[in-house]
Order: C-alpha cells, then sequence, then structure tokens
C-alpha cells in the first residue's frame, strides 16, 4: 500500500505527463505554498485563496517536496 507522499507524487507525475493545467498559455493563474498547522503544505491561487487543483486531487496536506514540485509545475508557463 502506498503512503500518501507516493500518492501526491504519482498524481502529480499522471498530471504533468497529461499536459497539466489546461490553457496554460492563455491564463496566467499564479499560486502560492503555505505552511498548515500540522506542518503539511498547501498550493493555493494567490488571488483567491483557494486551494488548487490537479483533476480532483485538491492540493492540501502536501510533504515539503511535493508542494514544492507542484508548486514549480503549476506556474511554470
Amino acid at each position: 500500500m502506498k503512503n500518501s507522499d507516493e500518492e501526491h507524487a504519482l498524481a502529480i507525475s499522471v498530471w504533468e505527463s497529461e499536459g497539466g493545467a489546461p490553457n496554460r498559455s492563455m491564463r496566467l493563474y499564479q499560486y502560492g505554498r503555505r505552511v498548515e498547522c500540522d506542518r503539511s503544505y498547501t498550493i493555493y491561487h494567490v488571488f483567491t485563496g483557494v486551494p488548487a487543483k490537479i483533476g480532483s486531487w485538491t492540493m492540501t496536506g502536501l510533504s515539503q517536496k511535493n508542494a514544492a514540485r507542484a508548486l514549480r509545475t503549476l506556474n511554470t508557463p
């Protein structure tokens, strides 16, 4: 059985392989990373504060490594 970090890494990898966010060249979304009280990370949209989503996966409860990778992916034009 995979732990949540492995599941998150796999989800990001699959998402990147499928082309990432739709309409990335037309929309200039910007995302940030915050540390939660439980020391997990959340990736959020900087204008709305809403946690980002990759498909049906909400970007909350991430490890530092997975949050950094997801943030880099989401903010890359």
